[in-house]
């Protein structure tokens, strides 16, 4: 074995013993190593010594010796001239490493040998596992946001668009792929006029080189137009050349569909505030009373009716009341809980509605509790309601209570009964019995 050694070291020389990459050979009879170079050496930590009682399948953990031996069957027949494979490797040490193979045979003076070239391939391993973490990573993320992402080349074509972009436009991929994004998403304004590719501001960013951010109205799948809100910057590759652009977007329809509100919103409560601050002026000018005290108390009743009618708007998010809420509010406000009933059908009512109706029971309430049923601890108030045609009768009796005779002359809570009453449209209707108001209104819906 010693002059195989010696002949082939001869032939191969210095140039495979101080070769970078790692070369073998061994016999094709007994497989065993007859050059090892320095290289596949120092990477398996054997000396040459220990390496002439080992073979090919003593270095690889994962391949038996039936397995390499019909591994490379084909090259001792001829059937191919060179063997190319990845395999592993085992140090001396333990542990493994990466490499990839290319395998020949050659006739060494009538003894068949094989030659193996090997490359450590365990750093470009780590790498290519490491950029599919990486890549698997950005897959999730991109997958998983709700941002719409594009990614346009030199030419401005779209060459990625991830899940959110694709539910946003309602186009595939597929559908995009390798055409310019702006034709397919963006090439008409809303009013129907053409969209020129050089008039965009979101390709602009690429021949620009700058970021460009903003609003802009996009084209669905389906024909229909939503605005968005998007950032275009600029991708630089190592020599700091713009090679492409990424194209971020979401679907704002519900923004502005909330701004609108908003802006709807702040006027309404613009416009109540002032007809609330008219209201309250007109009350203060309006009411009598023979002391401050009693003004004071008058007054002040009124503006709480007022109040409870806002905050049942304000609960209702100012779309409107219902009747059965503003009739028990007010009754129990100033009438004894156990000496009031009220009944009647669902009647849901305008905001223009709740707050008359509010200001009318509650001055029948304020009646009822200074001169009527409430005033008499067996007085009973009863408030019921029909609906029919679109058509609301309400009816209050009192029973009870003090004799009741027509009022010798009308005083402002008369007047505000029948103004408030004009303001829904209806008409009222009193009847002054002596065993207790009724009093009947009407209104429509």
């Amino acid at each position: 074995m010693a002059s195989g050694i010696g002949l082939t070291s001869d032939r191969l020389g210095r140039i495979v013993e101080e070769a970078a990459s790692e070369v073998y050979i061994f016999s094709d009879g007994d497989f065993r190593f007859r050059l090892v170079n320095k290289g596949a050496r120092e990477n398996l930590g054997y000396s040459i010594h220990e390496l002439y009682d080992l073979t090919p399948w003593d270095l690889k953990p994962h391949i038996s010796r039936a397995e390499f031996l019909e591994m490379v069957h084909p090259l001792q027949t001829g059937a191919v001239e060179r063997l190319e494979f990845e395999t592993v490797h085992r140090r001396k040490d333990g542990t493994d490493y990466n490499v990839s193979v290319k395998l020949q045979m050659f006739d060494e003076g009538g003894d068949k040998v094989f030659y193996a070239a090997i490359q450590d391939v365990s750093s470009y391993r780590r790498i290519e596992s490491e950029l599919r973490d990486i890549s698997a990573r950005l897959d999730a993320i991109l997958g998983n946001t709700t941002m719409a992402v594009f990614l346009m080349n030199e030419q401005q074509h779209c060459v990625f668009m991830n899940k959110a972009a694709e539910d946003l436009t309602g186009f595939s991929f597929a559908e995009v792929a390798g055409r310019p994004l702006h034709d397919v998403i963006h090439h008409t304004h809303p009013d129907g006029r053409p969209f020129p590719i050089e008039d965009c501001p979101i390709d602009r960013s690429f021949p620009e080189k700058v970021g460009t951010q903003g609003e802009e109205t996009f084209v669905h799948k389906d024909g229909s137009f939503y605005p968005v809100a998007f950032t275009a910057s600029p991708v630089q590759n190592h020599d700091a050349k713009v090679v492409g652009t990424i194209i971020e977007a979401r679907d704002i329809s519900e923004d502005k569909r909330n701004e609108s509100a908003r802006n709807l919103l702040m006027r309404e409560v613009d416009h109540r505030a002032r007809n609330m601050l008219a209201v309250v002026q007109s009350l203060a000018q309006l009411t009598r009373a023979d002391d401050l005290e009693t003004y004071r108390a008058i007054l002040t009743g009124r503006i709480e009716a007022l109040a409870r009618a806002q905050t049942s708007l304000a609960n209702r998010r100012w779309e409107g009341g219902r009747l059965e809420d503003v009739v028990r509010k007010e009754l129990e406000a100033l009438c004894p809980k156990d000496s009031v009933e009220s009944r009647g059908p669902a009647v849901a009512l305008s905001p223009e509605q709740v707050q008359p109706i509010s200001m009318l029971l509650h001055e029948m309430a304020t009646n009822a509790n200074k001169y009527g049923a409430c005033s008499r601890a067996d007085g009973k108030v009863s408030v019921t309601w029909t609906l029919d045609d679109g058509r609301v009768t309400l009816f209050w009796r009192e029973t009870g209570g003090p004799t009741v005779a027509p009022p010798k002359r009308e005083g402002f809570g008369s007047v505000l009964k029948a103004g408030v009453v004009s303001q829904i449209n209806g008409t009222i209707k009193r009847t002054w019995d002596p065993a207790g108001l009724i009093v009947e209104v009407v209104f429509p819906l």
